[in-house]
């Protein structure tokens, strides 16, 4: 198979990578320079997370919304690093907060070094991801990330405020996750539209694009709890409903149950009273109101907005990526 044949078959965020390969390389060399400066411990620790396979979407946002602009600088790289960084430490916050023992299909940082650790590593990261964005010089891209981080916090307070309620409005599971998840993606894309000079409305697209397939992203996600295996996943199945998590399957399902299926979500989410059966009767109520196909309908309302805002932007290479990006992210299994 040749280069144009290899080329052909892949799309999304795998052609994305092909296409920023050696910017790609550039900030993983960022990043490990960084990591290697600080402690041996916080190295092991964000080199455990960072290394996983993750998909690298958020800096692959930023490279590509400055890439396609016409920015080959070191600044569109070191914003990308910071935004790898800012993902980072939420997610050893996250999985401390959340007492989660997988993360990818590893073990979590916290399993292995303890709390503590976990939780002043991602420390570290925030405060290095600032440093970054300082030496780009671009003030605006550091309101916009700042501002981003801030968000990320207030939404994961929000997220406990709702949890264990399944009667919480869709409304109310929006704003938290278009805080505690999309607004990251939304930024990363801002910040390589700005560091790239692009116009208002590119930097207000560049942000609705990864706004929206935020959104999306943590629909899906949290439609995957309840949907998906363990060894696909990367982490263990149903953990969201046994930690009585407030997600968007569970507020449809509770608009759509009749008193005794309310009686159940009670029981199970809000009092944590879980007997033997219960996640497999919580799925079947699932598939009783097509819940799982309700919350894909939801998903693609956002996608479609994304998809639409890549009309402010220039016909090259990175168009159909974004595109194909977008709709993929709809059937993801992990």
């Amino acid at each position: 198979m040749n280069d144009i044949e290899k080329k052909s078959n892949i799309s999304g965020a795998s052609a994305l990578s092909e296409i920023l390969k050696h910017n790609l390389k550039k900030v993983d060399e960022e990043i490990i320079y960084r990591l290697n400066k600080s402690t041996p411990l916080i190295a092991d620790i964000g080199k455990h997370l960072i290394n996983a396979n993750g998909k690298r979407l958020r800096p692959l946002l930023t490279l590509t919304m400055a890439t396609q602009l016409n920015d080959y600088s070191i600044n569109p790289i070191k914003l990308a690093a910071a935004v790898e960084f800012i993902h980072t430490a939420t997610l050893l916050h996250d999985d401390v907060v959340d007492e989660s023992k997988l993360r990818r299909g590893e073990k979590t940082a916290h399993i292995i070094w303890g709390n503590d650790a976990s939780v002043l590593a991602g420390d570290f990261l925030f405060a290095q991801s600032f440093q970054l964005m300082v030496e780009t010089k671009s003030l605006e891209a550091l309101s916009i990330l700042a501002g981003a981080s801030c968000k990320i916090t207030e939404g994961e307070f929000q997220q406990i405020e709702i949890a264990n309620k399944p009667d919480t409005s869709r409304t109310e599971y929006l704003e938290v996750i278009g805080k505690k998840t999309a607004e990251l993606f939304g930024a990363s894309g801002q910040v390589g539209a700005i560091i790239a000079n692009g116009t208002i409305k590119q930097q207000k697209a560049a942000y609705d694009y990864g706004f929206n397939l935020g959104l999306a992203y943590q629909i899906i996600d949290d439609i995957m709890d309840y949907s998906s295996e363990t060894n696909i996943m990367g982490k263990n199945i149903g953990d969201d409903f046994k930690l009585g998590k407030t997600t968007l399957p569970i507020i449809l399902a509770w608009e759509n149950s009749d008193t005794r299926e309310k009686e159940f979500w009670i029981r199970t989410l809000q009092k944590l009273e879980h007997k033997e059966l219960d996640y497999e009767n919580a799925i079947n109520i699932l598939k009783k109101y097509n819940i799982i196909e309700q919350c894909r309908n939801i998903a693609k309302t956002f996608i479609d907005i994304s998809v639409g805002s890549l009309d402010f932007f220039p016909e090259t290479e990175f168009k159909k990526p974004l595109f194909d990006l977008s709709y993929q992210s709809l059937n993801r299994k992990k």
